[in-house]
């Protein structure tokens, strides 16, 4: 048995607008006896526009649960809609919310099911780009990259029979299904395809934001091919073009790795230091530009140490000291700093940083600090201690070769 329309809008009564005051009081409300007796209206013309306005009000409703998130009162409206739906109009736009709401509650199978049934039955809609844009994405997340990419094509085939008035809006569809035919290689493993891609899309009239996206994702292409020169080569050209991209910080991350790759470790630290040093980073709030510059300081100045390249190491644990004042972050990056010190042979420099720890860490150092302080505190020992010998053996005088002839009495 199914839901009255009437009823089914009552279930989302919170997003409707309040009753009158005197509506639902308890009084009765006063009757004029000189007023002419109502006139008499046929039932079914009453009610037509009353289940027309519930459907539309369905239909505003499930909009708003999609928008905030809410799946399942969103399907609740939709499929209401969509089982009483009058014309082509109404079920298009009340299936097309099923799948999208589908699809918002992780249940991809019914989504791409709601979308071949539009696709079967309105094959002719105004949606038809949007649909065949949103099933080959649907497509994709379930596994199916090969059915998803024939979606992606059949998006660009359907707008050639499109009005013209809509034009620049069906151009901005087709131009995402370039970019999701690109992606999908990416995710195939298609790499010199989805190159080949995203450099067709370099050469399109696309949005700024979109361009450098574009860029980014043919040099990350190329890393994937393995073509470690072109993708140094398209990484500088992207970091140059779009200095201010939300992906600039890995892109520097991956310029740097590959350059150490390569053996130019100079580029490779100039880069390096470049992130962790960027000012773009004090002014960004979603915190991308320093979660990159911990992740590959931290990692060049790792392999910088293992290479035997203790200046550029010690150069990047000196930026990265300046990251962060907490203690959880600086008495780890003083420990490698002092190690540094150590190998240069700056021992007196080398104590200071340890020195620096154990006042950081105070008495009683955190649980996962005392390892640390702890070593810290014994390399300075051992430091001091191998000074002091040093100083010792130094004013002994020279001590002659083993070879050397006994003195004369």
């Amino acid at each position: 048995m199914k839901t009255p329309l009437s009823l089914s809008v009552l279930l989302f009564a919170t997003l409707l607008p309040p009753l009158p005051a005197s509506a639902g009081s308890g009084e009765a409300a006063p009757v004029d006896p000189h007023a002419p007796p109502p006139a008499a209206v046929p039932a079914a013309a009453a009610a037509e526009p009353s289940e027309n306005e519930d459907r539309q009000s369905l239909l505003r409703i499930g909009d708003a649960k999609l928008v905030s998130g809410d799946a399942a009162s969103a399907l609740i409206a939709y499929r209401q809609v969509a089982t009483t739906a009058i014309n082509d109009q109404e079920e298009v736009r009340a299936l097309l919310g099923l799948a999208r709401a589908h699809r918002l509650a992780g249940d991809g199978v019914k989504a791409s099911a709601t979308y071949e049934n539009l696709l079967k039955n309105h094959p002719d809609c105004p949606e038809l780009p949007t649909i065949l844009l949103e099933l080959g994405r649907t497509l994709r997340d379930l596994g199916s990259p090969k059915l998803a990419l024939a979606r992606f094509y059949s998006v660009i085939n359907s707008t050639l029979k499109l009005p013209e008035a809509e034009s620049e809006r069906y151009r901005r569809i087709v131009r995402t299904a370039q970019f999701e035919i690109a992606e999908t290689h990416l995710a195939m493993g298609n790499y010199p395809e989805a190159v080949r891609f995203f450099n067709r899309l370099d050469l399109l009239d696309l949005a700024p934001a979109d361009r450098a996206r574009a860029r980014f994702k043919a040099a990350q292409s190329r890393i994937f091919a393995g073509d470690k020169t072109g993708a140094v080569t398209a990484l500088t050209v992207y970091i140059g073009q779009d200095p201010n991209d939300p992906n600039g910080p890995e892109a520097r991350f991956l310029l740097a790795q590959l350059l150490g790759e390569l053996g130019r470790r100079d580029e490779s630290l100039r880069v390096t230091l470049d992130l962790l040093n960027n000012v773009r980073a004090r002014t960004d709030k979603t915190g991308t530009w320093q979660t990159w510059q911990r992740r590959t300081g931290n990692q060049l100045a790792n392999q910088f140490y293992q290479q035997g390249d203790f200046a550029s190491a010690l150069l990047v644990y000196r930026s990265l000291d300046t990251l962060d004042p907490a203690p959880a972050w600086r008495v780890p990056v003083l420990y490698q700093l002092g190690l540094c010190l150590e190998r240069l042979e700056q021992p007196a420099a080398a104590i200071e940083a340890y020195t620096q720890i154990q006042k950081m860490a105070g008495a009683n150092p955190p649980a996962n600090l005392t390892d640390i302080v702890r070593m810290a505190a014994w390399r300075s020992t051992q430091i001091a201690w191998t000074l002091s010998t040093r100083n010792q053996i130094r004013d002994l005088g020279p001590v002659p070769p083993a070879d050397a002839p006994p003195p004369k009495p």
